[in-house]
């Protein structure tokens, strides 16, 4: 097989596994939750899923594109942890000041992720290419591109939100759905009533969007041990009224403020 094939077929092999992790990554939590509308960030999730495939398609390409394995999967490592660091960065905050040093500070762990994967295209071409198939059908040099992609894809079942976020979504969805019944600020519940304008402005709608940081919202709340999660949510509504909610140890009753 020529360099330039075996190129075009690292190239198939990441978009195939690109596809089945973005895939699952980006479904599992509406597969498990059903019920909770939780908000699509942009461009759309279909538009992300093709762009996720496209992402590990130019990495595969990346790690077939020296005759050797070691250069290859070096490649892939570096320019996947510049890719999604840069893309973390930039999706997750509109104030980029002190972009480079934060940028050096999640690169390199960023690179023992995707060097992994260099690794696995690599392997997987071993397997097509250089070994010999002789008296053995075909579909057979295909089990482990097959296997791969299967494994990849339960990696992105790993993206489903914690027990402790999903147990305070589900108790969010209660909470507004008791808010929206009510017509007087006493009938709200307790934790709604903080949320100024909800009763006028709560209205058509709406979804969750799950907050980096609890911090930022000026609420009074629990102290909780070191290490112990908060999930923090916030609520946005079609008419653009938005409000927030941490929920502390034991997730039932949590402290919204409008912001």
């Amino acid at each position: 097989m020529t360099l330039n094939s075996q190129r075009r077929l690292g190239l198939i092999l990441g978009l195939a596994l690109g596809l089945g992790f973005a895939v699952t990554s980006n479904f599992v939590n509406q597969w498990v939750m059903p019920e909770i509308p939780l908000r699509v960030p942009e461009p759309g999730l279909f538009a992300i899923i093709l762009l996720t495939a496209a992402a590990f398609g130019f990495l595969g390409l990346l790690a077939a594109w020296t005759e050797e394995s070691v250069p290859g999967i070096l490649l892939c490592g570096v320019a996947g942890s510049l890719i999604s660091s840069i893309w973390m960065l930039v999706s997750g905050s509109s104030n980029l000041s002190g972009t480079f040093a934060l940028l050096l500070l999640v690169f390199l762990p960023r690179i023992f992720f995707y060097l992994p994967l260099g690794w696995l295209v690599r392997w997987l071409l071993n397997k097509l290419i250089q070994r010999p198939y002789a008296n053995v059908p075909p579909a057979r040099k295909w089990i482990s591109v097959v296997a791969s992609f299967i494994v990849v894809a339960l990696l992105g079942l790993f993206s489903l939100h914690p027990a402790e976020t999903r147990t305070s979504l589900a108790r969010m969805e209660i909470i507004l759905r008791d808010g929206s019944q009510a017509t007087t600020l006493e009938e709200l519940p307790r934790s709604l009533q903080n949320v100024n304008g909800f009763l006028v402005n709560a209205q058509g709608s709406y979804t969750y969007e799950i907050g980096s940081n609890p911090d930022v919202l000026p609420v009074q709340r629990p102290i909780v041990e070191y290490g112990e999660v908060e999930p923090f949510i916030i609520v946005k509504f079609e008419n653009g009224f938005r409000f927030g909610c941490v929920f502390s140890p034991p997730y039932i009753v949590p402290a919204c403020i409008d912001f």
